[in-house]
C-alpha cells in the first residue's frame, strides 16, 4: 500500500534517487576534509603537518583542474584557427607523395620520380575495388621527376567514372634491373574537415593531412 503522505502534488510517488558510482570532484574532496575535522578525536587531533599536506593536495588538485581547462580551451582555439586558415586552399591543386589519381572532367594528372635512368616504366591504374582498369607504359625515361596523365579510359576505351584511383608503378633499367620510383598525386582540394581534433583537407571523400603536401599550385 502506498503512503498517501508520500505522494507528490500530482498524485504520483516521488522518483527514487539515482545511485551508483560517480567521479569525485573538488567539492567532494573539500567535504571529506571538513567531515574529517568535525569527527576527529579531541584527545588525538589531526597532526598539523598532515592537515597542511591535505590542504596542499586540495590546492594542487584545483590548480591542475584549472590548467587542464585552460589547455583544452587553447587547443580548441588553435584547431579552429587552423581550420579557417586552410579555407583559402579550397580549389587549389596540391601534390602529395602518394600513388593516386583524381579523375574529373579532363585527364587525371599524376607524377613519379626515378632514382636513375629507366628503360621502361609501367603504371597500372586500379579502381576502388583494386581491379586494374588501365596499364600505361613509358620508355626511355631519364632520372628525376616526371609528369604524366591518364585520359580516364579503361583498356577497352570506355570512360571510367569520376573519382579517386590508385596506381602501381615500377621501373627497370636497360639491363632489366629494378629502378627505384616514387609516385605522386596532383589533387584539387574541395573542402576542409575536422577529424579527431585535426584540420584535414578534403579531396572528394579523401582526407589529406596538410603535412603531406609537397607542392601547392
Amino acid at each position: 500500500m502506498i503512503d498517501v503522505s508520500q505522494l507528490t502534488s500530482t498524485g504520483t510517488p516521488p522518483a527514487a534517487e539515482k545511485t551508483g558510482p560517480r567521479q569525485l570532484g573538488q567539492d567532494d574532496f573539500l567535504q571529506l576534509l571538513i567531515t574529517q575535522l568535525k569527527n576527529q578525536d579531541p584527545l588525538k587531533p589531526t597532526d598539523n603537518t598532515e592537515f597542511v599536506s591535505q590542504l596542499a593536495q586540495f590546492s594542487q588538485l584545483e590548480q591542475t583542474a584549472k590548467q587542464a581547462q585552460l589547455l583544452q580551451k587553447s587547443l580548441d582555439a588553435q584547431n579552429a584557427s587552423l581550420q579557417f586558415s586552410l579555407l583559402p586552399m579550397i580549389g587549389r591543386t596540391i601534390t602529395i607523395g602518394q600513388p593516386m589519381l583524381q579523375l574529373t572532367d579532363g585527364p587525371a594528372q599524376f607524377g613519379y620520380t626515378l632514382d636513375k635512368n629507366a628503360a621502361k616504366v609501367l603504371v597500372s591504374i586500379q579502381d576502388q575495388q583494386g581491379q586494374i582498369v588501365r596499364s600505361l607504359e613509358y620508355r626511355d625515361q631519364p632520372a628525376g621527376p616526371h609528369t604524366a596523365a591518364w585520359d580516364g579510359q579503361n583498356q577497352s576505351g570506355t570512360l571510367m567514372p569520376k573519382g579517386m584511383y590508385r596506381y602501381l608503378i615500377s621501373a627497370v633499367d636497360s639491363e632489366g634491373k629494378p629502378v627505384n620510383v616514387e609516385g605522386r598525386a596532383s589533387l584539387v582540394v574541395s573542402g576542409v574537415r575536422m577529424e579527431e581534433g585535426q584540420a584535414k583537407l578534403l579531396v572528394g571523400d579523401l582526407a589529406v593531412d596538410p603535412s603531406e603536401i609537397v607542392e601547392l599550385r
